[in-house]
């Protein structure tokens, strides 16, 4: 079975909620794993086993998709695409990608990548990674 690049990115950004939400930061490692570091102290990384599950060993949070196509996790919460690409969260929060490529969430969090490919957040709460592969 491959890697599925797309489930792994969309699970970095579902980390959801870290401990204290702090501004974070994520980047992909040369084992195809995505480690995250936060200005609180939080850190962690992601990794996706043989059966497609994405496990956080820093929160001990493991996500999977079910057949409807929604990400669920261990701790309940559930992120669904809608109709105009947007992921929506099971506890009311929206994330988009706008114009320039950012992604952003309804309660203010902005996501940017930068030139080395490591993804920069500041706001209150982690993103949910990318929707999908081929929209960074």
């Amino acid at each position: 079975m491959t890697r599925t690049p797309s489930l792994l990115m969309l699970t970095a950004l579902l980390l959801w909620p870290l401990a204290g939400m702090a501004d974070c930061t994520y980047r992909p490692d040369s084992l195809g794993n995505t480690r995250y570091q936060c200005d609180n102290g939080q850190s962690g990384t992601l990794h996706q086993d043989a059966l497609g599950n994405v496990r956080d060993s820093g929160t001990d949070t493991t996500w999977r998709k079910d057949a409807l196509g929604h990400l669920r996790s261990s701790e309940g919460d559930v992120y669904r695409k809608d109709a105009l690409g947007n992921l929506r969260g099971s506890d009311g929060t929206t994330w988009r990608t706008d114009s320039l490529g950012n992604l952003r969430s309804s309660e203010g969090t902005v996501c940017r990548k930068d030139a080395l490919g490591t993804l920069r957040c500041d706001g209150d709460e982690a993103p949910p990674v990318v929707f999908e592969g081929g929209k960074e």
